[in-house]
């Protein structure tokens, strides 16, 4: 009931709100581009967000969980010559937290400076040192997240390169943050402690884009190496991951066809559990992105999409060998449906097809709807992160539907936007019938935020 008074007072507000001009996205402070000479940009952003979960699909958590989100990010970036100064601090707080919930370091991350960078570009190259964000390519490998409350940041070094043709090499050597606090009792009280990063665990690589390679199609290429030891994070599994991977994109435009196919194979060694003496196994897994849309010259710039994803599983009765395909610091919300507390689905174990409408019905409203029934692609592994898992096999590879609605206006062109959604999860034999399902039926999700740049 909460979560409907939330939603129904955010319609009723955006129902009195003028309506002016046509939708856009909110301004990133990371990538806007001062004016030559020394300059200044100051910015920053406010949101706040109520979550509802009933009917939880995760074994072990109770049926329902809510939680009350806020984010505060404060970015300065100063530029004089060549050189250029950037900062960036985020704060994550979370709220109505104290039931024993889905609620992670992903919604907690109280104060911590995610971005502290000093580059030099000289000619086509440029050269960033600190601490900064990875937004690479689609963003499934690795990216800035944008609907989760925290934010992965790394410390390292980056090279850019730009060629005449606007191709765009970047290589990069860093230390991802490990998120801190994470013990539940200080996640509820948002303590701060700065996050950690060590050589315990790197994240290195390289990424070319193409633009324009033929009909408007860009060409994408990237390798990415993870290492992982235990240390200072405690026991982990040892990964030692290479992932390869391409694409080819074509943004949307009206009255065209647009298209984005990419796929990646995944190689290496992982410790079968996190214990010391577990079994080394053998990686071999892959994964895969195909979409198709067409935006026709309608009113209210319509586009419609259709989607598929592969992630592949594990299959316990090779133990020499490990399947599951990981995502590294790839967000997910963009196509898979909402994180936060509820985010079902996750590029690994996955076969997933879809359908998505996106469409202005009037000046500075957005709605967009998507359908995506879901299978696991190996029966014997677990539904996405955490979810229930038959070992056996015996209770077939279907998960579900789900199934979205998000409604977007901005009060305010591109400073006061408010925003509601509602997702369910259907029930398939796999949720119902798993040795560890949970029994809650149908899980039903909805939230309503407001977020205010500045």
């Amino acid at each position: 009931m909460r979560a409907f008074a939330i939603l129904t007072a955010i319609t009723t507000a955006i129902s009195a709100a003028p309506a002016l001009a046509q939708p856009v996205q909110p301004p990133s402070s990371e990538n806007r581009k001062p004016d030559d000479g020394d300059s200044l940009t100051l910015s920053g952003s406010l949101r706040v967000r109520y979550e509802l979960l009933e009917g939880q699909f995760r074994p072990g958590l109770p049926s329902r969980d809510d939680a009350i989100t806020v984010q505060t990010a404060i970015a300065a970036d100063y530029r004089t010559g060549p050189w250029r100064l950037s900062a960036e601090l985020i704060d994550a707080r979370a709220y109505v937290i104290d039931a024993p919930g889905a609620v992670t370091t992903s919604e907690v991350n109280a104060l911590e400076l995610s971005r502290a960078s000093i580059s030099y570009g000289s000619g086509p190259v440029e050269l960033t040192a600190g601490r900064f964000h990875l937004n690479l390519g689609s963003r499934r490998l690795t990216g800035r997240n944008a609907f989760r409350n925290s934010i992965n940041s790394f410390t390292g070094v980056r090279l850019d390169w730009r060629g005449k043709a606007n191709d765009h090499l970047v290589a990069f050597y860093t230390l991802p943050h490990t998120r801190l606090p994470s013990a539940k009792a200080e996640l509820i009280e948002n303590e701060v402690r700065w996050d950690r990063e060590s050589f315990d665990l790197t994240f290195w690589g390289a990424h070319y884009s193409r633009p324009d390679l033929f009909d408007g199609i860009t060409l994408q290429a990237n390798v990415f190496g993870l290492n992982e030891r235990d240390g200072e994070n405690g026991p982990t599994r040892n990964r030692h991951l290479f992932t390869w991977g391409a694409r080819l994109h074509r943004a949307p435009a009206a009255g065209r066809w647009d298209m984005d196919l990419e796929g990646a194979v995944q190689s290496g060694t992982v410790r079968q559990s996190i214990a010391a003496s577990a079994r080394r196994q053998d990686v071999r897994a892959f994964f895969a992105h195909a979409e198709l849309g067409f935006s026709p010259v309608w009113p209210g710039k319509p586009r419609f999409s259709a989607l598929f994803d592969l992630a592949s599983g594990d299959d316990p009765r090779t133990p020499e060998s490990s399947g599951r395909f990981d995502t590294l610091f790839g967000p997910r919300r963009f196509e898979l449906g909402p994180s936060g507390i509820f985010g079902p689905l996750a590029r690994t174990n996955l076969l997933t097809a879809g359908l998505r409408t996106e469409i202005a019905p009037a000046p500075r409203w957005d709605v967009m709807t998507l359908w995506r029934p879901a299978w696991v692609h190996s029966r014997r592994d677990r539904f996405g992160n955490n979810g229930p898992v038959d070992a056996q096999g015996r209770s077939g590879r279907f998960a579900g539907h789900m199934l979205e609605v998000r409604l977007g206006h901005w009060l305010i062109d591109r400073t006061l936007r408010l925003e509601a959604g509602a997702a369910v999860l259907t029930t398939g034999r796999l949720l119902e019938e798993a040795p560890n399902a949970t029994g809650f039926g149908d899980t039903r999700y909805a939230y309503g935020q407001m977020v205010l740049n500045f």
